[in-house]
C-alpha cells in the first residue's frame, strides 16, 4: 500500500508535465491576437535569465509575423537586489530584436503572476471582443492559462521552450506552485 501511494505521488509531477507540454504545443504561436501578454521571469543581476531571454525571442518572433499584435510586457521589481522590472528588460530586448518599442506596453508593477493578469486586463481597457494571447515558457503553460481564466482573461498559449539546463527544477518549481495559485488569486485581487 505504502509503495502504491509513494509511486502514485512519483507520478504526478510526470503527469504535470506532459500536460504542460501538450498545452504548450497546442497550436502555439498560429493565434492571431490583439495583444500579447509576455510573462516576466526573475532576474539576474538585473540581466535576463536563460528562461526569459527565450521567452523574449519567442515574443520578437511571434510580434514579427503578427504586425497588429500590440506586446504587453509583465513583471515588476520581484528580488532584493533587482532595480529594474522584469517588463523593462522584456521591453529592451525585444527593441534590441526589432520591434517597435510604441508596440509595447509594460505591466512593470505586478510581483505575482495572478497580479500580472489583474494588471494588464487594466491596460487593454478590457476592450470588447479583443483577443488574447498569453506567452510564456512551456513548463508555465498550465498553471499561466488556468491563473489567467479565474482572473477574467481568456486567452490562447503561445510557448518559449524551457532550456534543458533548468527543465527539471523548472517543472519541479511549478508543480509545488500550482496549490498556492488561488493565494495569488486572492492577493492579486485585493491589492488590484
Amino acid at each position: 500500500m505504502k509503495t502504491t501511494f509513494f509511486a502514485v505521488a512519483a507520478a504526478l509531477p510526470l503527469a504535470a508535465f506532459a500536460v504542460s507540454e501538450a498545452i504548450a504545443s497546442k497550436g502555439s504561436g498560429d493565434i492571431n491576437a490583439d495583444y500579447l501578454l509576455i510573462l516576466g521571469h526573475a532576474l539576474e543581476n538585473n540581466a535576463a535569465s536563460t528562461v526569459l531571454v527565450k521567452r523574449c525571442e519567442r515574443a520578437a518572433e511571434y510580434l514579427k509575423s503578427h504586425p497588429d499584435t500590440v506586446a504587453i510586457a509583465c513583471g515588476g521589481i520581484t528580488g532584493k537586489e533587482q532595480t529594474v522590472s522584469e517588463a523593462t528588460v522584456i521591453k529592451k530586448i525585444l527593441a534590441e530584436k526589432g520591434i517597435d518599442e510604441s508596440r509595447i506596453i509594460l505591466e512593470d508593477k505586478s510581483k505575482t503572476t495572478a497580479e500580472n493578469f489583474y494588471n494588464a486586463k487594466k491596460l487593454m481597457n478590457e476592450k470588447e471582443g479583443c483577443s488574447v494571447a498569453l506567452l510564456s515558457s512551456s513548463y508555465h503553460l498550465l498553471r499561466a492559462r488556468t491563473l489567467a481564466r479565474l482572473c477574467g482573461i481568456n486567452a490562447k498559449t503561445v510557448a518559449a521552450p524551457t532550456p534543458g539546463n533548468v527543465k527539471i527544477n523548472c517543472y519541479a518549481k511549478e508543480f509545488f506552485a500550482f496549490p498556492l495559485m488561488l493565494i495569488n488569486i486572492k492577493e492579486a485581487k485585493k491589492n488590484g
